[in-house]
Parts: structure tokens; sequence; C-alpha cells
């Protein structure tokens, strides 16, 4: 839907801008139809223009709120992932054993046990080899 907004507001704005700009030359013609020449000004290209820029307004906007809520749904997912991966794994998983389990890059995991971490739903340990070992916790 959104896609659909923003196509169809980018073909209205563009029929609004030309409709506009074409009648704005001819507005002071000396015919003396200065009421139907205004009519057709706000008729064929200021409504246009206006609805044009307000559908590409509301696409933009629907797909910010699609993109942040497929981010949350990832966020949501990964968090699930990493949490399964530690209960079941009661000696601990690495960043490496996490992504192996998920499509995310290490980074991203990294910085998801870092914020369970530091949520207090996993505790952090470091081995003998001085690898950081991340533990169900608990509560």
């Amino acid at each position: 839907m959104a896609i659909v907004a923003m196509i169809g507001g980018s073909i209205l704005t563009l029929i609004g801008a030309f409709y506009t700009i074409g009648l704005l030359l001819h507005l002071g013609a000396p015919q003396g139809r200065l009421v139907v020449d205004l009519l057709g000004l706000f008729g064929l290209g200021v409504l246009p223009l206006g609805l044009g820029l307000g559908s590409l307004w509301y696409g933009k906007r629907r797909l910010t709120q699609e993109k942040r809520a497929a981010q949350a749904h990832r966020d949501v997912a990964l968090e699930r992932a990493i949490l399964q991966a530690a209960r079941s794994h009661p000696q601990g998983v690495t960043v490496e054993e996490c992504a192996t389990h998920t499509s995310i890059s290490p980074q991203d995991v990294q910085a998801k046990l870092e914020h369970l971490y530091l949520d207090g739903k996993l505790e952090m340990e470091v081995t003998e080899q001085g690898r950081l070992v991340y533990k169900f916790k608990a509560t």
C-alpha cells in the first residue's frame, strides 16, 4: 500500500506541477476568463499537487513504520534464538555459536548478547582459553 501511495503521489505531483506551471503562464491572458483560469489552476494544478505531495508523505511514513516493525520483529526473534541457545547449553555459548543458529551477522549477535547481559538475562564469563561465554541466568 505504501508503494502504491508513493507511485500515485509521484504521478499526481508531476501532473499538478505541470498544470500549475502551464496555467500560471496563461493566467494573465487578456481574454477575460480569470475566474475560469483560477478554477482550472486550483482544480487541475494545486489540488493534484497537494494530493500528490500528501500521498508521498503518507507512503514514506508507512514505509518507515513498516521498517521499524520489521526491525523490532527481527530483534525479538534474535533475542528468542539467543536465549533458547543459552538455555540448551548450560556450559554457555559464544558469539560464534549463536551466530551459527541465526542468519544474523556476528557483530549484531555480539551487540544483542551484550544487551541481554546488561539487561540481566544472561551471565558472562571468561573461560580459561580467554573466550567470552554467555550463560542463561536463572531468575
